[in-house]
């Protein structure tokens, strides 16, 4: 749970909220937000306090790394080889 204080306008808190997401827990480095579950705003005298209820998960691992075979990575190689590039400018969407 995290609380913003003294905020001028709901849509500061909103702002900060949106920011929040994918960054470290603030004091927890580990723990990385995925998303606002709940959030309360209070009105105060001058503006609002917001408490948020957060989703958080712990951060992978830094040396954590997946290993792909080399006929992985041919059939991978094979099947972005057959995507066409789409002209400047325009995207192209599969059928």
């Amino acid at each position: 749970m995290l609380g913003y204080e003294r905020a001028i306008t709901v849509t500061e808190i909103a702002a900060w909220a949106n920011g929040l997401i994918g960054k470290a827990v603030p004091d927890y480095p580990d723990y990385q937000i995925v998303k606002v579950v709940q959030f309360q705003v209070m009105p105060i005298q001058n503006g609002y306090d917001a408490m948020l209820l957060l989703d958080v998960t712990q951060w992978p691992e830094e040396h954590e790394q997946v290993a792909l075979r080399e006929e992985d990575i041919q059939v991978i190689e094979q099947l972005t080889a057959a995507i066409p590039e789409a002209p400047e400018g325009e995207t192209t969407l599969p059928e």
